[in-house]
């Protein structure tokens, strides 16, 4: 049993053995401020330690009673529904039930002990004893009213934190697998116009349509996929632009032998290139190109693209830096800091981005993250 089941596990074995450990060391802390030696002496005498004893057997129940009663009742019924007020006034009857009970136990214990100065058994003595116990039992009973709502606002906490994960990574693999209509549209005016003009392409174009659309649909639900695969839809894409027309695309594409035993989260490049070209294809880039380069070794897999366009216009370069920022939170959903870098840098010929990813080194060797922050992915239109 790890620390988290001791803490926060509702199965049952591990629910008892954490309420006997916060009552072994309650109880421990209660009876040695029991012990009540006029002198050193008296520790060695063994009433001392027996009264001690008594006095928790004699109070104990009223304090157990204060803590379950509190955190199974007051707490989920009244404090939960911000029914401060009751609460308040329900805690003040809890230590006048308390106080009653424990007068009469404190009556037991002061005829059962006979210290060296002696107390005499009378209402006053037995009024002292049972209301300073019974404060003992409040103090637990609103320590364990504490710890409670610790424990159940943290597990709201995760819950809501698991929740917002799951929505997001849903999101994320919506956001990942849905091909941009634009490029959809032009792949299949393509088809149409080889169809019609009775070109043997047609059936390749179509098939490398139907690869990249399978690609996106059925391996996007998995953690991480071979280089390779990637690397091969990212082939499909740009053939399917080329094929559309657009001498704009220039692809220099290297990996070593090792780097095909390698591992990557499916479509982050083809993502990246594809929200490229969307960009590129609107207007006010008409006319210009952009040339990508991808290298992998057997540690990281590098991407670079290249894009002539003008860097020093403000629009130009603010649409550029949402595109990487968004697929810098893209990324972050699914790698740590340490493991990608993604850059954009300008120079008097265009603007260049530069992705860096870590590969693993099987299926399951990265370490995929979780929602950072609690915050949700948002993506912005490019």
């Amino acid at each position: 049993m790890g620390t988290a089941d001791f803490l926060l596990s509702y199965k049952p074995s591990h629910r008892i053995v954490r309420h006997l450990v916060f009552w072994i060391v309650y109880c421990s802390y209660f009876y040695i401020q029991s012990l009540a030696p006029r002198k050193f002496d008296e520790f060695l005498i063994g009433d001392t330690w027996y009264f001690a004893f008594l006095n928790l057997c004699c109070f104990a129940p009223v304090f157990i009673f204060a803590v379950y009663f509190s955190i199974y009742y007051l707490l989920p019924r009244i404090l939960m529904k911000k029914r401060y007020f009751l609460f308040l006034f329900a805690l003040l009857l809890v230590y006048a039930a308390g106080s009653f009970i424990n007068y009469f136990m404190a009556g037991i214990f002061l005829r059962n002990v006979h210290y060296s100065t002696p107390v005499e058994v009378n209402f006053e003595h037995r009024m002292e004893f049972g209301s300073y116990n019974t404060r003992w039992g409040m103090v637990i009973a609103i320590v364990a009213i504490g710890i409670k709502l610790t424990k159940n606002l943290y597990l709201q906490q995760k819950e809501n934190l698991e929740m917002l994960r799951k929505k997001t990574r849903t999101e994320m693999q919506l956001q990942k697998s849905r091909i941009h209509p634009d490029f959809l549209l032009r792949s299949l005016n393509t088809i149409y116009n080889h169809i019609q003009s009775g070109s043997d392409k047609a059936p390749s174009i179509i098939l490398s349509l139907s690869d990249l659309l399978s690609y996106s649909l059925y391996e996007n639900g998995k953690q991480l996929v071979p280089l390779k695969k990637e690397l091969t839809q990212l082939n499909n894409f740009i053939s399917l632009e080329k094929q559309a027309g657009g001498d704009y695309l220039a692809v220099n594409i290297k990996t070593s032998d090792d780097g095909h035993n390698k591992y990557i989260v499916p479509l982050v490049i083809v993502k990246l290139l594809e929200e490229c070209m969307t960009l590129l294809y609107s207007n006010e880039y008409a006319g210009h190109f952009i040339r990508v380069q991808t290298a992998s070794n057997t540690r990281k897999v590098i991407v670079s693209a290249f894009i002539n366009c003008v860097p020093g216009n403000v629009t130009t370069m603010t649409n550029w830096y949402r595109l990487v920022e968004n697929t810098k939170r893209r990324l972050s959903e699914y790698y740590t800091q340490d493991d990608f870098e993604i850059a954009l840098s300008e120079n008097k010929y265009g603007i260049v981005i530069t992705l860096q990813l870590n590969l693993a080194d099987d299926s399951k060797g990265l370490n995929i993250v979780s929602t950072h922050n609690g915050k949700a992915v948002i993506y912005d239109t490019v």
